[in-house]
């Protein structure tokens, strides 16, 4: 296997890009039953593996049918085949250490962290200032000065040795994006299902079984599924799961494209629902998919070579210290040669004139720069640490000073990476507006409140009210959240001490992150989770087409959990629809989905008593005006109902939820933007909801007002979002954001000029985010980059200052940036900006210092020399 594996990479990936005949888009406009068929053709049973690696599987004999892929999965001689042509599941190292000297990587072979700390010495030893002093040091020991060569020779090391050790970081990103590889999985091989196979030793074209709480080992396209969802938040941003069908579609704008343009054409992955990536997570139901790429093919293996490519660049400090260097050692080094030359001239000996040149050319140079940089910068490091930055490089501290651009990614960096439900209407209370305070998933940090539209106090801001079991809304919320609980698969566990805990803020978790949050919110609201007193009878999965979920169970004591289900029951009794089966058991159907889908199906709504209301078409009216305009707001929208048979349900409420900003965002971007740095949005979510959480960050605007139901008048039938409006959305930004696909179609030398001004660019891919960094670098921008997934990785590394998540972010992210918040918050970043700007005016002012006292030592020698004086210097004394 091992000798396999080498042979698939370095000059042979190339080989297998030509070897294999499918496009991307190709794979998804596969109808379910081709996909086999099509695989199955890359090799015959009864071939042998070929002798050379390059010959196209074009070639190879195609079988009829795919049947037996399905059935039989690879034979193991069909395997070697296959991996032979197409590659192995590994991601392949960096080349970085290739050419270096065997003697050095044997000498060092007993300490893996010794070899790169000794090349990382030899880089610092490149620098000119560092080369002079050197060059110095020899001199004065080929003279005999001894101590002369031994003062700079180890103030040099020790300088140079500390720089090294400090940016000692072998490069573990690919590595820790290995990592995300699931190490088993469950394949079909010669006839057999093999569960716990090495994940690294699958082939494309293996069948693989997929199940909740597994992660994909390679990119697979889906033959079949039930209510299959992922987690694909870690490669495109979105914390939202994704549904995939096994259906062919159609790629948008490739049926246009021609066979030869194909095979550099990739999909964006956000339209590719018929794909399972490499490394996501299966959040839900079951699927079959058989493999179409592994290894470097995989989206994760182009994010590695990606990663490979991009080369570090050198802070602006770096940059200045070599620009100084280089002028410093030109002026000094014809200065020097004047002096000895007249020196000579006036008849001083050979080597005292040699010797006073070493002098001057240590006095010429500020040789206390390099100590003091690295002590400052060290000290910095501490500092920063302090305030939660972990910084990585010496350089980068310098830099954040510098900053001019703060380029962030959206989920999990600005915003929490947790839904929360935030808004709450009920029929039953038009006038009322309610909310949830708090963020995450911490069940016990926020509660629901209600306000009015003019219950304001003196200045103007509205006043919040709590809502309790003893006020008068507690009824229909109750059966609002009683839905939402019983038609909810997720689990919310408060451990009874900090030791149990597993989820975040002692809170053990599980399940998708919708039903999460309204857990959360049921909680908040004083709703006890009704689950433990009913026994479910009958759950039809929320589905793409059906747009909502539908539960029916009966309560197991005989009692419901409130008042209204109650109700509910025992309208059935009356009800000319009644059955006996409704009678006996007193079972319910408990309904969530998209507004749209759920409002139109209610014939009552619950009243304030808990009773049901008839819904007239004004109230069907109002419901929906006011999802659309939560929607509007960016917040994703959920209709609950209830009721004895699914033709007489009964409108419980709405739910808004969002993945809301951390705290402390709308402050510090505001700040930013107050010192000069400019900050930019890049995610893989909707324009919509971009904009959205742009407005509240103060990305675009001024003002981040958080959503306020009471700026909206709702009343009126025709209501329509804001957002219709062309005036508005020009307004709100909607001209200053771009797509990942608008930057597609853009020119590379003119994308630096198309961005100008654009602060919010959403459905980006990886290759968008470093296309951004890099063409705010053309423009002479000092670039931070944050973010904490694997899609941000190649970005960050790319970046001027990479940034990156502690806790949330991946390990791949984490490894790649130059920066970590240990306490993900964005408001250190803000702290650490200003920490960089005080080091930076700490060096140059010191630099200052240095090179007037190197100029008073230059002008003491030059006098010394003309007036036939002896030398009053020497190299020691520069230490």
């Amino acid at each position: 296997m091992n000798s396999t594996a080498s042979s698939v990479h370095g000059g042979d990936i190339m080989d297998i890009e030509n070897n294999y005949p499918f496009t991307r888009s190709e794979e998804c406009s596969w109808r379910s039953e081709e996909v086999a068929k099509k695989l199955s053709s890359l090799v015959s049973p009864d071939v042998s593996p070929p002798l050379n690696t390059s010959t196209p599987s074009r070639g190879i004999r195609r079988k009829k049918s795919g049947v037996c892929l399905l059935s039989r999965g690879w034979s193991s001689e069909q395997v070697g085949v296959v991996r032979t042509l197409f590659g192995a599941n590994i991601l392949s190292g960096g080349d970085k250490d290739e050419g270096a000297p065997n003697f050095l990587s044997r000498a060092c072979s007993f300490s893996p962290c010794l070899y790169p700390v000794v090349m990382a010495f030899a880089e610092q030893l490149k620098e000119p200032l560092i080369i002079m002093l050197l060059g110095s040091a020899a001199i004065s020991l080929c003279l005999g000065q001894t101590a002369d060569a031994v003062s700079i020779g180890l103030a040099l090391t020790i300088v140079s040795l500390v720089a090294a050790v400090q940016e000692y970081r072998s490069e573990k990103a690919l590595e820790k994006l290995a990592d995300l590889v699931p190490h088993t999985c469950a394949v079909l091989r010669d006839g057999r299902m093999r569960d716990g196979y090495p994940a690294k030793n699958i082939v494309v074209g293996d069948l693989v079984m997929l199940s909740t709480g597994d992660r994909v080992p390679a990119d697979c396209r889906i033959i079949d599924g039930v209510e299959l969802t992922l987690d694909e938040s870690s490669l495109t941003g979105e914390n939202a799961p994704v549904h995939k069908m096994s259906e062919g579609i159609i790629v948008p704008g490739s049926e246009a494209a021609s066979p030869s343009s194909m095979s550099s054409v990739s999909p964006p992955l956000t339209t590719q629902s018929n794909i399972a990536f490499m490394g996501t997570l299966v959040t839900s139901g079951r699927g079959r998919a058989l493999v179409v790429a592994v290894g470097d093919r995989t989206e994760f293996g182009k994010v590695a070579q990606d990663m490979r490519e991009v080369e570090a660049r050198k802070s602006p400090l770096q940059i200045k210290i070599d620009e100084l260097g280089k002028t410093l050692a030109g002026v000094s080094s014809i200065v020097i040669a004047v002096i000895a030359l007249l020196g000579w001239f006036l008849g001083r000996p050979f080597l005292e004139t040699v010797t006073v040149a070493v002098s001057l050319a240590v006095a010429a140079i500020p040789e206390g720069l390099p100590i003091c940089v690295t002590v400052t910068l060290a000290l910095g490091v501490l500092r920063m640490a302090k305030m939660n930055a972990i910084v990585k490089k010496l350089p980068v501290v310098e830099s954040l000073g510098c900053a001019t651009v703060i380029a962030s990614d959206k989920t999990g960096t600005l915003t929490q990476n947790e839904m929360t439900a935030r808004s709450v209407y009920a029929l039953a209370f038009p006038s009322l507006s309610f909310g949830l305070t708090g963020v995450g998933y911490n069940t016990s940090d926020g509660h629901l409140v209600r306000s009015t539209v003019d219950d304001k106090n003196i200045s103007g801001q509205r006043k919040h009210q709590q809502v309790s079991q003893h006020t008068m809304e507690y009824g229909a919320i109750s059966a609002l959240f009683g839905v939402a609980s019983v038609c909810n698969n997720a689990s919310i566990v408060i451990p009874t001490s900090e030791d149990t805990a597993e989820g975040p803020l002692g809170t053990a978790i599980s399940g998708q992150p919708t039903e999460l949050a309204l857990l959360v919110g049921a909680a908040k609201a004083g709703v006890p989770d009704p689950r433990p007193l009913y026994h479910r009878i009958q759950e039809i999965p929320f589905s793409s087409d059906r747009k909502r979920m539908e539960v029916r169970a009966r309560p197991v004591g005989g009692a419901h959990s409130c008042a209204a289900f109650t109700l509910a029951a025992r309208r059935q009794l009356t009800s000319p629809r009644k059955t006996s089966v409704a009678v006996v058991d007193g079972s319910l159907y408990f309904v969530k989905g998209m507004p749209e889908t759920v409002i139109g199906e209610c014939v009552t709504y619950t009243a304030a008593d808990g009773s049901a209301t008839n819904l007239t078409e004004k109230g069907r009216t109002r419901a929906l005006s006011q999802s659309r305009r939560m929607a509007a707001s960016g917040l994703r929208v959920l209709a609950m109902a209830y009721g004895p048979t699914l033709d007489d349900l009964t409108f419980a409420g709405l739910v808004g939820m969002e993945d809301p900003p951390r705290e402390g965002v709308i402050e510090a971007v505001q700040q930013l933007r107050r010192g000069g740095v400019s900050v930019l949005m890049l995610t893989g979510d909707s324009k919509d909801t971009a904009l959205a959480i742009a407005r509240r960050c103060s990305i675009i605007g001024g003002n981040g007002e958080s959503f306020d139901d009471s700026t909206i008048d709702i009343s009126s039938d025709d209501f329509h979002p804001s957002s219709h409006n062309p005036m508005d959305d020009l307004e709100f930004g909607a001209g200053l954001a771009l797509s990942g696909e608008q930057l597609d179609a853009i020119r590379p030398e003119n994308l630096t000029d198309s961005i100008m001004g654009v602060r919010v660019f959403y459905r980006v891919a990886p290759r968008h985010k470093l296309a951004l960094v890099r063409a705010l670098q053309r423009h002479g921008d000092i670039v931070a980059m944050t973010g904490d997934g694997v899609n941000d990785a190649t970005a960050l590394k790319a970046a001027d200052i990479g940034i990156a998540m502690g806790r949330g972010g991946t390990d791949v992210a984490k490894e790649a940036a130059d920066v970590v918040l240990a306490d993900d918050n964005f408001t250190t970043i803000t702290k650490a900006v200003a920490e960089g700007k005080g080091i930076f005016f700490n060096i140059r002012n010191f630099l200052a210092f240095q090179l007037s006292t190197s100029f008073a030592a230059l002008s003491i020698e030059s006098v010394a020399t003309l007036f036939g004086l002896p030398s009053p210097l020497n190299a020691c004394r520069f230490f």
